[in-house]
């Protein structure tokens, strides 16, 4: 976490003018007329950018006809070193655990979930929700929502997370006749309700058609990790449902349904008094960040319209993101990506899969041929393919304008594949915070295409992206064309309603794995919500 005054871009250049002047004319120095000359600049924003260098320690002010800055020892070794000025305090925040849902790949903060072991659940004895998801892996754009943050503070980076712990379940209680669920955190009821309703009337029925056992009420439980501790809620309903636990794995048929089963004696005694949910509620949980909405992209040609432009105009970035690949469509993008690397513009692409016809080293092979055309030998560093399948339905353009500012495309558009059957559509979008997301899901995306090092690279983008949104709160800047938007990444879509809400614009790509290791939901979309649309509390 940080906490502090953030360097600007404006007031790191300042800083690299005035050693530049001392090295040039050491006895002149910078003054505020060169260095508006210089920068083109307001006087009062220079003179807020001199101001942060000399709080900071790193500037010293000269008398004479006309003030002149110089650099002190601190400033000298700060403008080599590139570290923050000393109003920013950067330390280490405390773990933070979350807790992750094998069923449908849920995730909720560690005091949301009251978990218990094995032996307490008893999954030999009580019906449980499928276990789906065998990976052991998250990536930082899964996880950063639920980072808790204090006033003032920013997320600067975020480690690697690492699992804790295995083998614990949730119990829930469940009511068939009113479709209510008690137990569970607010924000899983979308994508796990109809699953758990499923198993409860399951469970039910095997009761029913065994005569000789009393449908006694039974407890159930959710399989998840890690450990969680949480205190038991205070108020709950008039009447008590009948229990049932829902847990990670399933238990042999015969063990459910067979007439001399034994009765669980398990007992969850904080589900006595929980308040349900019913499956007629919203149970979302609204997660939006202040985002710039430049423009509805539809359609083919206004697509090809806009990656062209992207790659003739990026800076430094550009990430390539489509759900599918082939070779005749990557290869008419081949004289717009060279040109993009020829002038030292990092391309990264990257797909969900292949269409028919087409192998992942055939791709390789034709984008490191226009990166050498591009830069030779340096055009491998600066066009990165990725070698394996990212399995997502992501559909995701990154870049880096003329003014230097992240802007993102999402949609379902297949940037280098063959157009899907629906009707293209993408949103084209900015903003400081809502990009820092973005960098981490790119670089989710690497992660899952076994490429650490181009990883790292979309880490240290989002870095940027944060240090500037700390820049634009604390001058209290305004995005144009403001709106909130939240970003959907894998499993969470499974949380969002399939009808779009009022108000709401949903836009993006994921795909459904069944099974394996990728087992889930994979892709991004964005929930774009204006503000003069959202109800008042």
């Amino acid at each position: 976490m940080a906490r502090g005054r953030p360097y600007s871009r404006l007031e790191r250049r300042v800083l690299e003018e005035i050693a530049a002047r001392a090295g040039v004319a050491p006895h002149q120095g910078a003054t505020l007329t060169s260095l508006c000359d210089t920068f083109r600049v307001h006087e009062r924003l220079m003179v807020e950018a001199v101001v942060t260098l000399v709080g900071a320690g790193w500037v010293a002010v000269t008398s004479g006809r006309e003030a002149t800055f110089v650099l002190t020892d601190e400033g000298q070794q700060a403008c080599s070193s590139g570290k923050d000025p000393a109003s920013v305090v950067v330390a280490p925040a405390a773990p933070c655990t979350v807790v992750f849902d094998r069923t449908a790949g849920q995730l909720a903060r560690r005091g949301e979930v009251l978990t218990v072991s094995k032996q307490e659940a008893r999954p030999d004895l009580n019906p449980s929700t499928p276990l789906r998801i065998v990976r052991n892996a998250l990536d930082e754009s899964q996880i950063q929502k639920l980072l808790p943050r204090a006033s003032g503070e920013w997320v600067r980076s975020i480690g690697r997370p690492r699992l804790v712990t295995v083998d614990r379940y949730l119990p829930v209680r469940v009511d068939l006749a009113d479709r209510a669920i008690t137990g569970l955190p607010r924000g899983w009821h979308q994508a796990l309700s109809a699953e758990i309703l499923a198993v409860a009337q399951a469970r039910k029925e095997e009761l029913e058609s065994a005569p000789d056992v009393q449908p006694t009420p039974q407890e159930i439980a959710v399989k998840v990790a890690p450990p969680v501790q949480a205190q038991m809620p205070a108020t709950g309903p008039g009447h008590r449902p009948t229990p049932l636990s829902m847990l990670g794995r399933k238990p042999p048929a015969a063990t459910l349904g067979a007439a001399a089963a034994p009765q669980t004696i398990v007992s969850f005694p904080w589900l006595e008094d929980a308040e349900p949910f019913r499956s007629s509620g919203d149970g979302s949980l609204d997660q939006s960040t202040e985002a710039a909405l430049f423009s509805e992209v539809s359609g083919e040609e206004a697509h090809q319209l806009l990656i062209a432009e992207a790659l003739a105009t990026a800076a430094n970035h550009v990430m390539i993101a489509s759900p599918t690949v082939n070779m005749e469509c990557l290869s008419k993008l081949g004289d717009v990506i060279q040109a993009a690397v020829a002038r030292g513009v990092r391309v990264d692409v990257l797909y969900g899969d292949t269409d028919e016809g087409t192998n992942p080293q055939d791709v390789v092979d034709l984008l490191h041929r226009i990166g050498y055309h591009a830069a030779e030998r340096l055009g491998r560093d600066l066009l990165k393919p990725a070698k394996e399948r990212t399995g997502s339905g992501a559909s995701l353009l990154v870049f880096d304008g003329r003014d230097g500012a992240l802007e993102a495309v999402i949609g379902n558009y297949a940037w280098v594949g063959s157009p899907g059957s629906g009707r293209a559509r993408s949103v084209h979008m900015g903003g400081t915070e809502f990009m820092a997301q973005v960098a981490r899901a790119a670089a989710g995306l690497w992660t899952w295409s076994g490429d650490p090092d181009s990883a790292d690279r979309w880490r240290h983008v989002a870095d940027r992206c944060q240090d500037d949104t700390a820049v634009s709160a604390a001058r209290g800047d305004r995005l144009k064309d403001q709106v909130l938007a939240e970003l959907i990444v894998d499993d969470e879509h499974a949380q969002v309603a399939q009808g779009p809400e009022d108000g709401a614009l949903q836009v993006g790509g994921a795909c459904r794995h069944e099974n394996g290791f990728a087992a889930g939901i994979r892709g991004i979309s964005a929930v774009i919500r204006r503000p003069d649309t959202l109800t008042t509390p």
